[in-house]
């Protein structure tokens, strides 16, 4: 036994530091305790060995959408890949198994921030020696204030506290500050630090006596056993993973198995869990700490940070405040760790005062009522693929030919969903593949990239290549791999957008779709394409989407918004003459809420100034682009003058969703008012069904629902 394995343990998404770790950018991936990210910084502490001890090269354990980050901050380093997140037991179970027996297998959070190395080294020499014998070794913090935030590991005695390593005791949890006090003072208890050392075997035998179906769930979604290679990466399998039980490996091995020790040692840790523990790692006291583009006067103790807008406080002393391009936050320093239920309103939309029934009104209905029907019948178990429409009762039309946008809208909605949370029994990420591994195979044209046109059954009719359904591919297969780390998706997004520019890119000012709209350049297709760059620039980082999304904002910009009236045409001759003129060209106010929304993300991910455009196209489809009852037309010309008698649900859900990240665009509390007039106009709460298409008189009698609509209900009010 010469060789010890450290693994990164990747998970959580670091909810006390909104906004500036958010869900898509966890804090282990910022650089908040150095010049590192949090990950890099756990992986370059790790000495290069203890005494005859060699450790391993850091490996990762993560979720798999984080695939491309960890290759970025982890360069070199191997992954172990969870296709959903299952609490750290089942991944110190893989731990375990992605290691020789008789190795030692080092367990470390990514998040952690450790000021006295040698301390750390040293502590890990001490814990070899245990973990040699076979103990299960943990490692315990020496307290220096009564702590209510982290757990604690009792021990025998206060000399037990002084020793190289003891006994576990017990394990408990975080306390009430009176009982924080009492272990304080009483000698005997350490925060448990979350940082685990043992012999593969010793864990592998836990976890076989208590824990079997953690053990079993692991064994079988891991695709290999034994040592990883660098640069390795071990994608485990959904279908067995999602078996195993999502509990934390206190309570799966640690807190029941017979030879557990602690080692006790002082090494400046914090798990850096707030912004409390954020300040006190660059100033202690009075002293107040600003970091990026922040100003104070006349206050102190003070916490500012932001990675973007300028801040500025004024007479306030021991507050935090952060703010980045997803939000600000603003909490005295004291109550930093109790900030949660702040955070989740905030992020349940951009409107976070919305009224929470109404809220509650919609979720429930896209939730347990929408999302469900369409994951029942909406795929066509037989040919494969997802339907066109289903009935208003929710059954599948199987015999209706189907659009080559529809699969990757559907793949979009699902992934979606998983991002949310939803994946009952993990529905959502079984249509995910399933749709992925219809677009990988019958959906695609014989000519290369994806077919037009589908039969009923799945069969190509139409082989043609069109922007729009190119962009949809490029967007489901984009947030597929946002969701779930799959390489699939990966590589199938990356190809449609090389399918796209070289198949339809129209010289140097957009593209096209010369097999299906020839002579047309459309606004469209250019606006899913930049939803599926701004969705892929997120999701992957690849500076050719951050180009993308640069140059079609600038033909945005240049061509297709008009300047006279604050709307976007939909169709223009090559180039960029708007079809019927000026005065005469069709214009969908659903489709301007929509630009503005997109807009206003190039901001958020880009930093470019788009917010005066989307508040132009907001006020167009406010004043010229409403029905007499308050609802959107679905096509007016530039005049306001209706050019379809109807007002569709989806142009009514992109003002709504316009209207939450834009309030400001009409009275306070129009945004509620707007969701509440559109869920009693439009929605069926007691089913899945809705009215699609209504006119003056009401809603139009309709037999079936598209399947094109689940992706409006999930972008409008799926994070509501």
């Amino acid at each position: 036994m010469n060789v010890m394995r450290p693994f990164i343990l990747c998970g959580g998404s670091g909810t006390r530091l909104w906004p500036v770790s958010t869900p898509e950018r966890p804090k282990q991936f910022h650089a908040l305790s150095g010049a590192r990210s949090m990950i890099a910084e756990t992986a370059a502490r790790l000495p290069g060995a203890l005494g005859t001890i060699t450790l391993a090269p850091a490996a990762a354990i993560a979720g798999a959408r984080w695939r491309a980050a960890l290759s970025t901050h982890l360069r070199g380093g191997a992954m172990v890949l969870e296709p959903v997140a299952r609490n750290s037991g089942p991944a110190v179970a893989a731990a375990a198994l992605c290691a020789d027996t008789d190795d030692l297998v080092l367990i470390l959070p990514a998040d952690h921030h450790i000021a006295d190395i040698p301390a750390f080294h040293e502590a890990l020499a001490r814990g070899a020696e245990a973990a040699a014998d076979g103990a299960l070794v943990t490692f315990g913090i020496r307290p220096d204030h009564a702590a209510t935030g982290y757990g604690y590991i009792e021990l025998a005695s206060p000399e037990a506290a002084r020793a190289p390593f003891a006994p576990a005791r017990a394990f408990v949890e975080k306390p009430a500050r009176e009982v924080a006090e009492t272990y304080l003072s009483g000698g005997r208890h350490l925060w448990n630090a979350g940082i685990f050392l043992f012999r593969a075997s010793a864990m592998i035998a836990a976890l076989e006596r208590h824990a079997p179906g953690i053990l079993t769930a692991v064994r079988a979604a891991l695709p290999a056993a034994g040592p990883m290679t660098a640069g390795e990466a071990r994608a485990m399998a959904r279908e067995a993973f999602v078996g195993a039980p999502s509990i934390s490996i206190d309570y799966a091995g640690m807190e029941k198995a017979e030879h557990v020790h602690v080692v006790p040692v002082s090494m400046g840790w914090s798990d850096l869990g707030d912004f409390r523990a954020l300040k006190a790692l660059h100033a202690a006291g009075g002293d107040s700490v600003l970091i990026g583009p922040a100003a104070e006067d006349q206050g102190s103790g003070n916490f500012i940070f932001s990675t973007g807008p300028r801040v500025a406080v004024r007479g306030l002393s021991g507050i935090a405040v952060a703010a980045s391009p997803d939000g600000v936050l603003v909490t005295a320093l004291d109550q930093a760790a109790e900030i949660r239920s702040a955070v989740e309103a905030a992020s349940r939309s951009y409107a976070p005062n919305l009224d929470p029934v109404l809220a509650g009104r919609a979720r429930t209905w896209v939730f347990d009522r929408m999302l469900p029907a369409w994951a029942e019948s909406g795929w066509d178990a037989v040919h494969g693929g997802f339907v066109e429409t289903l009935t208003r009762g929710g059954a599948p039309n199987l015999t209706q030919p189907r659009r080559g946008r529809v699969a990757p809208r559907q793949v979009f909605t699902f992934a979606t969903a998983l991002m949310r949370g939803w994946d009952p029994d993990g529905t959502a990420s079984r249509l995910v593949d399933q749709g992925l591994d219809f677009l990988d195979g019958p959906a695609r044209s014989p000519d290369g990239g994806w077919a037009h046109l589908l039969d009923g059954s799945g069969a190509v009719t139409d082989p043609r290549r069109d922007l729009y359904d190119h962009a949809f591919v490029a967007l489901g297969a984009a947030r597929a791999f946002q969701a779930t780390g799959d390489a699939r998706a990966e590589r199938m997004a990356r190809e449609a957008f090389g399918v796209i520019d070289a198949t339809q890119r129209n010289g140097g000012e957009g593209w096209a779709s010369p097999e299906t709209a020839p002579g047309l350049k459309q606004s469209n297709p250019h606006m899913h394409m930049l939803e599926a760059s701004l969705v892929w620039f997120e999701a992957s980082g690849d500076p050719d989407a951050r180009a993308r999304i640069e140059t079609l904002a600038w033909l945005f910009e240049a061509f297709m918004f008009d300047p006279a009236t604050g709307a976007v045409g939909e169709d223009y001759d090559p180039d960029w003459t708007p079809v019927g003129g000026e005065a005469g060209a069709r214009i969908e106010p659903g489709h301007c809420y929509e630009w503005a929304w997109l807009m206003s993300e190039v901001q958020r991910l880009t930093g470019r100034d788009t917010a005066s455009w989307s508040r132009r196209l907001i006020g167009f489809a406010d004043t010229r682009g409403r029905c007499p009852d308050g609802f959107s037309h679905d096509a007016v010309d530039a005049g306001g003058a209706p050019l379809r008698p109807t007002a569709r649900a989806w142009p009514q859900l992109e003002r709504i969703r316009a209207r939450l990240r834009f309030p400001e665009t009409a009275a306070p509390g129009e945004a509620g008012r707007e969701l509440a007039a559109f869920m009693d106009a439009y929605i069926d709460e007691e089913s899945p069904a809705w009215c699609d298409r209504r006119q003056a008189d009401g809603c139009m009698p309709m037999d079936y629902l598209p399947a094109s609509m689940p992706y409006h209900f999930m972008t409008a009010l799926g994070g509501l």
